[in-house]
């Protein structure tokens, strides 16, 4: 305590809401929040409008609108005066971008720990995420990035590969690796519907949507099984060519429902009734989405994505190594219900022992025995 207040925990992130990143701290929060020993304070850019109760302090930083020509570079004056104000004991950032490179440089100043979280396996290699921006942006964010994660106090990984690729590419050792944590399933399993195969992410370019709409016309002379696309379309100032395309295709699809973005709970109680999910990613972190799928006794079949091998080591999944392998996967799957049956349940009963919310406690156990000591 410091003179009688609890000491500052600072969580810095463009977005309030939004994908996988956002939800863990959520649930990050809630646990800190438990342990009774943060006043929680939330940085961000893009602030949930939702009307909701929040169990933390949120301040925005930046000008407002969309992200800045030049990326979130921009918003370092802002973001490095908002600390100050806040003057926290701990920085925790997560998502690779210019904020890291501002929370190292106010780290280093203030002699304030930062935790930096890994959420992607291309935060910790020279590749950028999304190729197709402003090419002196992309510079500007790796830039950053690279300062931030050569000058983070610590730094948590999400896999072993991760912390290989921290390893190799900057020689920097992780000082943690902790799985992905989610509360167990709620919502009532029922697979006594249509046989529905599901994809769930974002329309972006790098999670290759295309692919799953090839997939459902490869099986297309199956009337019995039901393909269904979850995710939101890009904003309208990301709106291109190669997603007009990919609508059009997704609308010429018969036997393939396209519903949009959908919230957290419509997603899961979807999952509850589904039979298998479908991951068509170029790359990832550790999707969230393989923990909802397992949770809810979804067999899971991923294209080129398969965090520490574990869904070939644990057989939680199906690892694919090209469309054509996918296909004949998920063709497995839909034909042989007793094998798409062990696969749901190896995947729960690993979803349960390796993915609780103990791994958020054992989280915030690090943040206690890494922040500055106070009072």
């Amino acid at each position: 305590m410091l003179n009688g207040r609890k000491p500052r925990l600072c969580i810095v992130n463009p977005y309030e809401h939004g994908g996988g990143a956002e939800y863990q701290i959520g649930l990050l929060i809630d646990a800190l929040v438990a342990s009774h020993q943060y006043e929680i304070h939330y940085l961000t850019r893009f602030v949930d409008g939702r009307n909701r109760s929040r169990n933390y302090q949120v301040s925005t930083v930046g000008s407002g609108g969309p992200i800045p020509r030049l990326g979130y570079i921009m918003d370092g004056r802002s973001l490095y005066r908002k600390l100050r104000e806040i003057d926290p004991c701990l920085i925790y950032q997560r998502v690779a971008c210019g904020y890291t490179g501002i929370c190292a440089l106010y780290s280093r100043r203030r002699s304030v720990p930062l935790l930096w979280h890994v959420a992607h396996d291309t935060d910790v290699t020279p590749q950028h995420l999304d190729r197709s921006r402003n090419l002196v942006r992309v510079r500007l964010e790796k830039w950053l990035v690279e300062y931030g994660l050569r000058h983070a106090t610590r730094i948590v990984v999400q896999t072993r590969h991760q912390a290989e690729l921290l390893q190799s590419n900057y020689g920097r050792t992780a000082d943690a690796a902790i799985y992905n944590f989610h509360p167990p399933a709620t919502e009532t399993i029922d697979k006594s519907g249509p046989l529905t195969v599901v994809w769930i992410a974002n329309l972006k370019r790098w999670k290759r949507p295309e692919v799953f709409v090839r997939l459902a016309r490869s099986l297309s002379t199956r009337d019995d099984i039901r393909f269904i696309m979850v995710g939101a379309p890009a904003t309208l100032s990301g709106k291109s060519a190669w997603q007009d395309s990919l609508m059009r295709s997704i609308e010429a699809t018969a036997n393939l429902q396209y519903v949009g973005h959908k919230t957290l709970a419509e997603v899961n109680e979807l999952l509850a009734r589904a039979h298998i999910f479908v991951n068509t990613s170029m790359h990832e972190g550790f999707p969230n989405t393989f923990v909802q799928a397992w949770l809810r006794e979804v067999a899971v079949v991923s294209l080129s994505v398969d965090p520490d091998q574990v869904l070939e080591r644990q057989h939680v999944g199906i690892a694919a190594h090209s469309e054509s392998e996918l296909v004949a996967a998920v063709r497995t799957l839909i034909e042989k219900p007793d094998v798409r049956a062990s696969y749901a349940l190896r995947g729960r009963q690993h979803a349960i022992a390796c993915h609780s919310l103990q791994n958020a406690q054992d989280l915030v156990r690090l943040i206690d025995s890494w922040r500055s000591k106070v009072g």
